[in-house]
């Protein structure tokens, strides 16, 4: 650090090493930028407020009387469009209701149906499987008979062979 140099300047850049220098170079030169966009700012605002001050009270509020019409035009566009955006989504709505209860009247009739069919069904396979035990008992009684008339002369001629 260099001490009792007289500039107070000297003496912090003679304290601060390479890094610190860096930080204080960046510090001021972000400064610098605030106060340079500050300015400018102000700057403008003056130039608008004495634009401003220079025009005439009547364009201007021809100009604001203007500018509030087209924001209202722009309303009343808006909502004509949400409007139509609305009607649409209720007939849309109506139209899945009336789908809705059109599937729920074919969903009772398909039930009723589905029973009617399942009880047609269910006969035709009691009346099968009756018939299916009848042939079967048949093919039974007809195999044992048939059997028998053939096994009883096979018997007698075996034993009068032996």
């Amino acid at each position: 650090m260099v001490a009792g140099s007289g500039a107070f300047g000297l003496t912090i850049v003679g304290a601060l090493s390479a890094d610190n220098l860096t930080v204080v170079a960046g510090t001021a030169a972000g400064s610098v930028l605030l106060i340079t966009t500050q300015f400018l700012w102000a700057s403008r605002r003056r130039r608008k407020a004495l634009d401003q001050a220079g025009e005439d009270p009547g364009e201007r509020l021809r100009r604001r009387v203007e500018g509030v019409s087209a924001a209202f035009a722009e309303a009343v566009t808006l909502m004509d469009d949400l409007r139509r955006d609305v009607e649409a989504q209720q007939a849309t709505r109506q139209a899945l209701i009336t789908e809705a209860e059109r599937q729920q009247q074919l969903l009772a009739v398909n039930r009723g149906e589905a029973e009617r069919i399942r009880e047609i069904l269910l006969g035709e396979t009691k009346e099968t499987l009756r018939a299916e035990r009848r042939r079967e008992w048949m093919f039974f009684v007809f195999g044992f008979a048939a059997s028998t008339v053939v096994s009883i002369p096979i018997g007698i001629l075996v034993n009068r062979i032996s």
